[in-house]
């Protein structure tokens, strides 16, 4: 189950430029072939806790199914950083009138966007299992992308039931699917890196372990980036906007492994001095290379024999695979999750898990 790749280029354009209602409308009437309805809810009966935290009347922008009655139903908060409490509550609500729906969710800029699905478990309590996709600044959309291509409704049987349309969002949502297609992604990647790394390196255990030092590191990074901790030219998104400036430079004896991320893992996030080299004297030189990055005081950057190997080449093919085609194609999170609340996102114990893998 897949939707076409045409599909998919047209709602990835539409998700990086989502910035304003017009956007969603366009996202759920023309591409996704919902119905239009356009009408505020009232919120007459909602807690005053809750009300206050609504910028205006929650919207039914869609609908859906044979009898119209799966629902797109928005709602723009006031608050400036979307929050999963107000979230839940809100849903609470509208649930009792609505239950076949999607949520919209934005911030007050509508900046930040939740699209969440809900479906109840299998006990007898029917507890609420919460699943979001995020879209907004600084994310990457490419699982986003995927997974909402999959609510088109012209992909689902013409008379299908509220019911019938509640699965395939639950299917669209299902975390696992995202894990899985990880790890089938992850795999390809490391072995291509790992073949790349052959010519320097010929000892398979030895290599192995250096492609796998290498991949957790650069998974390290790509989580703590989403806290905010590193920044290059002031920007967040710090690996790409690493890559982008190294690319910059035109001479032909350039590595970037070498250049900055070697830079980086032994000056700035570990270095024998065990502190912050990056904020003293305003960072330096070191400033130039690799940004604003904070001492770590841990063992995963901690300098061993392979990495004072000079011989050991770790191409620009090499990174640039990792990046481009694992990273950049999913949404990582540093979000808390609870068996009741996940992002549809890779989070941080993959970490734990890759390794056991």
């Amino acid at each position: 189950m897949s939707a076409s790749l045409e599909l998919q280029k047209s709602i990835e354009i539409s998700l990086q430029n989502l910035k304003n209602l017009d956007g969603l409308k366009k996202l759920f009437w023309s591409q996704l072939n919902y119905d239009r309805v356009n009408k505020a809810l009232s919120r007459r009966a909602l807690p005053v806790k809750v009300d206050n935290e609504l910028e205006e009347d929650p919207l039914l922008l869609a609908s859906g199914g044979v009898n119209k009655d799966f629902y797109i139903i928005y709602t723009r908060l006031k608050s400036e950083q979307l929050s999963r409490e107000q979230e839940r509550n809100i849903v609470d609500y509208l649930l009792q009138k609505h239950p076949y729906s999607l949520f919209v969710f934005s911030n007050k800029a509508q900046s930040q966007w939740h699209f969440l699905n809900v479906k109840y478990d299998s006990t007898i309590q029917r507890r609420k299992l919460f699943r979001r996709i995020t879209v907004g600044e600084g994310e990457q959309l490419r699982i986003a992308t995927e997974q909402i291509s999959l609510l088109d409704l012209e992909s689902i049987k013409s008379d299908a039931s509220p019911f019938d349309i509640q699965q395939r969002h639950d299917e669209a949502f299902d975390v696992e699917v995202v894990t899985n297609k990880f790890f089938d992604q992850y795999r390809i990647i490391f072995e291509k890196v790992e073949r790349l790394i052959q010519p320097t390196l010929k000892d398979d255990e030895r290599r192995r372990l250096f492609t796998q030092k290498l991949f957790n590191r650069l998974m390290f990074i790509a989580f703590i980036q989403k806290k905010g901790w590193l920044k290059f030219n002031g920007k967040t998104d710090y690996l790409s906007a690493l890559w982008q400036d190294y690319q910059k430079d035109n001479s032909n004896n350039k590595n970037f492994y070498r250049d900055r991320l070697s830079h980086l893992f032994f000056a700035g996030l570990n270095n024998p001095q065990q502190q912050d080299i990056a904020g003293i004297n305003n960072g330096g030189y070191l400033k130039y290379l690799i940004g604003r990055v904070p001492y770590l005081n841990g063992g995963l950057f901690e300098r061993d024999e392979d990495d004072k190997d000079s011989r050991i080449i770790v191409s620009d093919e090499c990174v640039d695979t990792i990046l481009h085609d694992l990273f950049q194609r999913f949404a990582f999170t540093v979000t808390e999750s609870t068996p009741l609340d996940v992002e549809v996102a890779v989070d941080p114990e993959m970490l734990g898990k890759v390794f056991e893998e």
